[in-house]
Formats: C-alpha cells, structure tokens, sequence
C-alpha cells in the first residue's frame, strides 16, 4: 500500500467530542496527521487555510449542515476528499453525498477499523490521481519548452501516464477477488473485436488502455454495497449505478485521447442499444461507439467469470449465445458481427486466461501447503 506524502492532513469535523477523539486518536496511531474541527465554520476554516487531504465530515453539524459544507469544499478545494458520516438509517443521504462528491461515507457510529481502512484507500486514490496530475503538467511543459525532444519526451509519459491510469483501475477492483483480473481480460477482448471493425491501428491499442478504466468509478462505491454477496436492494443499486458517473467524473478534462475514450467507456458501458441501459438512457448509435465494444466484452467477461452472487460462471460457448439473443436489444448488431468474427481469437484468449489463472491458484496452494 503507498503511504500518504507527508503534508497529508486529514481533518475530522464532528460536533461530538467522543467521536472526534476517538476517531482522530486511532488516526494519530497509525501514523496519520489528525486534526479536529467541532463546527462548520472551523471546518471551512481549516479548507481555506491549510492543504487537507481529507474530510471525515458529520453530516448533522450544528449550523449548516455537513451537505453544505461538503458542497463548498469540493467548490473551493476539488482535490479536498470527503467522507460523510450519517446516520445508517438515511439511504436518501447517501446517495446525496456522492451525488455531491463525496468519496464514500460511514455510517454511524463509525467503526474505528473500517474507518482507518477507508482513510487508507482514498488516500492511496487521492494519491494516484495526483501522480496522474503531475504526470501530465510536466508533459504540457517538456512539450512546449523542449520541442526537439517531442518524440522521446512523449513515449516516456505516455508510458508512466498509462501505467498511473491502469493501477488507478486496478485500484477499483484489487479487493474483489471476483474481478480481480477482469480488467485485463475484458481490454484484451475490446481490442480484438475493434480490430475486426476494422479501425486503426493506433485506436484499437488505446481502447485497450481505455478500455481497463471502464470500472474505475467503482472507488467511489462504498465497500457495503461493491463487495456485497447477495442481491442489491433498490436503494443500494441506485448507489451503484453511480459508478458510471463517478468514473467519467475522475476522467474528464484530460487531453490525453487515451483518457478521453476512458471517460467515454466509464460513462456508457452500461447503456444498452434499446435505451433501457444507464446512466441516461441512450439508444442506437446515441451511444459512443467505444462504451459499444466494451459493453459486449464486459459482458462476455462477467458472464464467463465466477461471482459471488452467481452459483456457476457460464461457458464460452453458452456466453456467446446469450449474447447473440441479446443483439438488437443489448447489442449493437454492427459491434456483434465483429465480434462474431473475431470469436476465434476471443475464444483463444479466453482459454489462455483461464489457464494462467489456474496456474497461479495452483501455485498459491502450493506455496500455502509449503509455508
């Protein structure tokens, strides 16, 4: 786990003394820089004066509430990370705090390990993205004040760019040991089914880059309902669905073409060629044509991959034809001819994945027997 740079400051905004020492102390313990607010203005204080990191911020704060503060500080402070502690009765509120920009919430009264966990992991998030950010200022700079070194200068951060942008997908998934390799097998298959689209070279190896960001909002969903074995209640899949938003949120602005078709697979990777996909509903070819190709790969993926809240993964071949029912209602039936054609290789693909994921079990039981 990277460790938080040391200006990191993380503030605990609560009107209740008990809470804010007790979460504050478990945070000094571990090595973190703590801070207390007891009201919203010495909340928004501490925003205008100091570089926080993070907010663990009481939705029932005297005054104004903690959704106003949490609307200022991500007007004022975007790169300020908030956490909403409320009470678990309130699903309407949660949803409202991550509708807001909260990176995720508690629920009350907050546990001191699930909090120091979920301080770790936006942290780390926060982290990445800052790396991302500095990554590419100094590729604007190098391009502008180094115009004979264009070529080496571009190749070197595109690389670390890329590289950033992977393990910040990875980072949505490295809890779930479901998906734990989904992103790399569902790239994979996008590529291959652009290839036989026939687009350019150069597009199809960025959808593969792209293509790893197309769950790269579900950091922002909170560990009770990602990681949940059973079925999702309403409330809970409107929380989820939000992971669409939140990805193409975490992507926009970049002028990277790379980042660009991310945000573009994140934001409609679940809309369906009918209109009854989310998040808006689009239709035809309303949807942008790389959300289209991942959409089939992720299915195919998530259909022909074992998951806590399915009994049995199903066959390639049972996989390819659920998909081919779906063509015209899930599917865009162009997107499906080419997958089509390339079911050759995605089957070639699939096998090789499941046997380099076998051999990996295999080796983990072995060295587990031996230890």
């Amino acid at each position: 786990m990277a460790q938080p740079v040391k200006k990191d400051i993380i503030i605990v905004a609560s009107h209740e003394e008990a809470a804010r020492q007790q979460i504050s102390a478990k945070l000094i313990m571990a090595g973190l820089r703590c801070l207390t607010a007891s009201s919203s203005a010495e909340t928004i204080e501490f925003i205008y004066h100091r570089d926080v990191a993070l907010v663990l911020l009481e939705a029932a704060m005297p005054g104004r509430s903690g959704l106003q503060v949490l609307q200022e500080i991500t007007a004022v402070s975007p790169d300020t990370a908030v956490v909403v502690m409320l009470d678990g009765r309130d699903r309407e509120a949660a949803v409202r705090c991550l509708d807001l920009g909260a990176a995720d919430y508690l629920v009350k009264p907050a546990n001191l390990e699930e909090t120091l966990l979920k301080t770790r992991r936006i942290l780390d998030w926060r982290q990445l993205v800052m790396q991302h950010r500095e990554y590419k200022t100094t590729l604007e700079q190098r391009v502008s004040e180094r115009t004979r070194d264009l070529i080496q200068t571009v190749a070197k951060m595109k690389s670390a760019a890329v590289d950033t942008l992977v393990r910040l997908a990875r980072a949505a998934e490295y809890k779930d040991e479901d998906t734990g390799s989904h992103i790399q097998r569902m790239s994979r298959y996008t590529a291959l089914v652009a290839e036989r689209m026939g687009l350019a070279d150069d597009y199809v190896e960025s959808l593969l880059y792209a293509a790893t960001m197309h769950d790269i909002g579900k950091i922002g969903i909170p560990d009770s309902i990602l990681l949940k074995p059973g079925k999702l209640t309403d409330e809970e899949w409107s929380v989820m669905k939000q992971h669409t938003v939140i990805g193409a949120r975490i992507l926009d602005g970049a002028e990277a073409e790379i980042v660009k078709l991310g945000a573009a697979i994140a934001i409609s990777h679940h809309e369906k060629w009918n209109g009854s996909g989310y998040p808006f509903g689009f239709k035809g070819e309303e949807i942008p044509l790389p959300g289209r190709i991942a959409a089939i790969a992720d299915v195919f993926d998530s259909l022909t991959s074992k998951r806590a809240y399915r009994k049995d993964d199903f066959t390639a071949d049972e996989t390819f034809k659920i998909i081919e029912q779906s063509v015209g209602v899930q599917f865009d039936p162009a997107v499906f001819a080419a997958f089509k054609a390339a079911w050759p290789d995605i089957r070639v693909e699939h096998q090789r994945f499941r046997t380099l994921e076998a051999s990996r079990a295999s080796s983990q039981i072995d060295t587990a027997v031996l230890s």
